[in-house]
């Protein structure tokens, strides 16, 4: 089944101001309605090309339900469209959510993620309102409201230098405010000292301990950090048709119908060299032959790494945001990756050395993901 993935970043305006922010000036410039239908017929022409009948949706910004009206315009547009199956995204700062606001989103079938770095000590650090003020109170609440409506839903946790220490704890916090599906990321854009690393690796090893303790528990739960690198192991590590080939199994449209390749090349400057064309006009191939060919280079910094296979390298967004280019491997993921890996395939070691029943259906089951989906949920 052939599938096209479109992100409409509504706006370039938020409520926040979060210290590691990509996106650049918060301005209030949103999406027109007339862009939203350009937008529109832009997909529909892309789908036909692809002769697609499924369409992946996500609603980005800035923060998105600054523009909530909008979201609703959009999926009543495609509700229109015979024969074509259409699931929604959204990510969202939660500060804005309401009882009423979920409910219409639920009833529209917009899986919501949230995001959330911790308990409050270390999300009010880097994730503060315009005003300054702390955020966290507002979050908790979001948290409460979006698990009602859906026991799945996943947050994501950025990890700064400063609240590299905190890891452990704010992941526990997370998983005690009731959500199991835990994406963990690092600030790629942060100045990561070899100090701020030590400091990590200590918190990942208290990580592991708090892994193999949930394991024992036989609780379900995914957590980023160390599934998708016990998976790397598990199983054969991401071929090049499933990883993210940059601008062409995705594409994000920027405010002003500019298209580029994924969510870290919007910003409230455009950025050219990346723009790989506009709703008005459709793709540029030549913009998006180069910047695949720029991306799948080989990058001599990784050759002879033992983990070459298992890390993100190949992430353009991670190494632009690292380095500013595609076409190098970010030193803030290697690094990362041989500290974080060690001590992951330790900790699966343990639990498989242990004949832990839980460790071998997740990792080893196929079906878990969606098994284990059910059980949350039910």
């Amino acid at each position: 089944m052939n599938a096209l993935s479109a992100t409409f970043h509504l706006t370039h305006h938020c409520n926040l101001r979060c210290t590691y922010c990509y996106t650049g000036e918060k301005r209030p410039l949103a999406m027109s309605y007339d862009t939203i239908d350009q937008s529109i017929a832009f997909i529909e022409k892309e789908l036909a090309k692809l002769k697609a009948n499924q369409l992946h949706i996500t609603f980005f910004g800035g923060e998105p339900l600054i523009e909530k009206e909008k979201i609703f315009y959009i999926i009543d547009a495609f509700a229109k469209k015979d024969g074509l199956k259409v699931d929604y995204r959204m990510s969202t700062n939660g500060t804005l959510l309401t009882e009423d606001l979920m409910q219409k989103l639920y009833a529209h079938g917009v899986f919501v993620s949230l995001s959330i770095d911790g308990h409050p000590d270390v999300h009010d650090v880097h994730r503060r309102d315009a005003g300054g003020k702390p955020t966290s109170h507002k979050v908790e609440k979001a948290a409460e409201i979006m698990l009602r409506y859906n026991p799945a839903t996943n947050v994501t946790c950025v990890l700064s230098p400063d609240t590299a220490s905190q890891l452990c704890e704010s992941v526990d916090y997370i998983f005690n405010l009731g959500f199991r599906y835990i994406t963990t990321t690092l600030d790629y854009s942060a100045d990561w000292q070899v100090e701020h690393f030590a400091v990590l690796k200590k918190s990942y090893q208290k990580l592991s301990r708090w892994y193999i303790e949930k394991m024992k528990k036989n609780e379900r739960f995914y957590l980023s950090f160390f599934d998708e690198r016990i998976r790397s192991r598990t199983y054969k590590p991401l071929a090049a048709h499933e990883r993210c080939l940059i601008g062409t199994k995705q594409f994000s449209i920027a405010p002003n119908g500019e298209l580029y390749p994924c969510i870290q090349f919007v910003k409230t400057d455009s950025l050219p060299e990346f723009m790989i064309g506009h709703v008005n006009s459709g793709f540029d191939p030549a913009c998006r032959h180069h910047l695949n060919e720029q991306s799948e280079k080989e990058k001599p910094e990784c050759r002879g790494c033992r983990l070459e296979s298992r890390c993100s390298k190949w992430c353009s967004c991670i190494n632009f945001m690292s380095t500013g280019r595609i076409d190098q491997a970010s030193p803030i993921v290697c690094y990362n990756e041989k500290i974080l890996i060690e001590i992951v395939d330790k900790t699966a070691d343990k639990l498989w050395k242990s004949r832990n029943n839980h460790f071998i259906h997740k990792h080893y089951n196929e079906d878990y993901p969606i098994i284990s989906h059910f059980e949350i949920t039910l």
